[in-house]
C-alpha cells in the first residue's frame, strides 16, 4: 500500500496538502511549522453535537494558545457553509470561532486522513490529529458521530506530549492527577540488568521497572490551571 493511499500514522510526518479555509488558502503542515497544531474534523455544520464542540473549542482557544498550539477544523462542507455556521454561532451563542476551518466538499483531505469511515460515507467522523513543531503526527483519536469530544483531555494530552519531549519520560494515567504518583513523571524501564540497582537508588518507585521522578512545579501548575478536577471546577 502506497503512502498516498493510507492515512498517516503516529510518528510519521503529516502529509503535505493545500487547503482552502475560512481564513484563506493554506499549505499544511508548513502553515504551522515551529508550533504544535491540532487538526480535527466534525461531521457537519449546523448539527447539534458539532455546534457544542465548536462552542467549547472557541471558549478554550486561549488555553490551546498557552500550550503553543493552533487549531484547525475540517468537514466535508464548503467554506461558505462554514462561514455561515460560525456567523450563526457568533450571533446566537455570543462567541467567535477564532481558528480556520477547512472546506473539503470533495472529501479529498478527509479521505487522505482516514476521516471517512464505515459509520458514514457522507460525513467525517470526529477525528483528531495532534502534530508537533517538526510536523510529526504525535496523537490520533477517532470518535463516532454521536459523541462529542472532551476538550480537557485534548489539552491534557498536548501538555503531556510536550512534557514527555522536554523531560524525557512518560506520563501516567490521568496525569497530572494520577492516583499512584500524582503529578510526577514515569521513567522508562532500564534496558539491561546492570542498570537496575542504580535506577532503584536514584529514583523512588514500586519496582525496578516502575520508578518516577519530579517535574518542575511551574510546568505542572500550568496544566492544572487549564485542566482542573471536578471538585475544583
Amino acid at each position: 500500500m502506497s503512502d498516498e493511499s493510507r492515512f498517516p500514522l503516529i510518528g510519521e510526518k503529516f502529509p503535505e496538502m493545500a487547503v482552502e479555509t475560512t481564513q484563506g488558502s493554506m499549505k499544511l503542515p508548513d502553515q504551522y511549522r515551529g508550533k504544535w497544531f491540532m487538526l480535527f474534523s466534525h461531521p457537519g455544520d449546523f448539527t447539534p453535537v458539532c455546534t457544542t464542540e465548536f462552542y467549547s473549542f472557541a471558549r478554550r482557544y486561549d488555553d490551546f494558545q498557552k500550550l503553543n498550539t493552533d487549531l484547525i477544523g475540517l468537514s466535508v462542507d464548503s467554506v461558505i457553509s462554514h462561514i455561515e455556521w460560525i456567523n450563526w454561532i457568533k450571533d446566537n451563542l455570543k462567541i467567535e470561532v477564532p481558528f480556520p476551518i477547512i472546506g473539503d466538499s470533495m472529501g479529498r483531505v478527509a479521505s487522505r486522513l482516514g476521516m471517512i469511515q464505515a459509520e458514514s460515507s457522507a460525513a467525517t467522523v470526529r477525528a483528531v490529529f495532534i502534530v508537533d513543531p517538526n510536523s510529526v503526527v504525535r496523537l490520533i483519536m477517532y470518535y463516532p458521530l454521536e459523541i462529542g469530544r472532551n476538550v480537557d483531555e485534548l489539552l491534557r494530552a498536548i501538555k503531556a506530549l510536550q512534557m514527555s519531549d522536554k523531560y524525557k519520560g512518560a506520563m501516567p494515567a490521568n496525569w497530572p492527577y494520577n492516583e499512584l504518583i500524582g503529578e510526577k513523571m514515569l521513567n522508562s524501564a532500564p534496558k539491561n540488568v546492570k542498570d537496575i540497582p542504580a535506577r532503584m537508588k536514584e529514583y523512588k518507585g514500586y519496582a525496578w521497572w516502575l520508578t518516577y521522578k519530579d517535574v518542575p512545579d511551574n510546568e505542572v501548575q500550568e496544566i492544572k490551571k487549564i485542566v482542573k478536577t471536578k471538585d475544583e471546577k
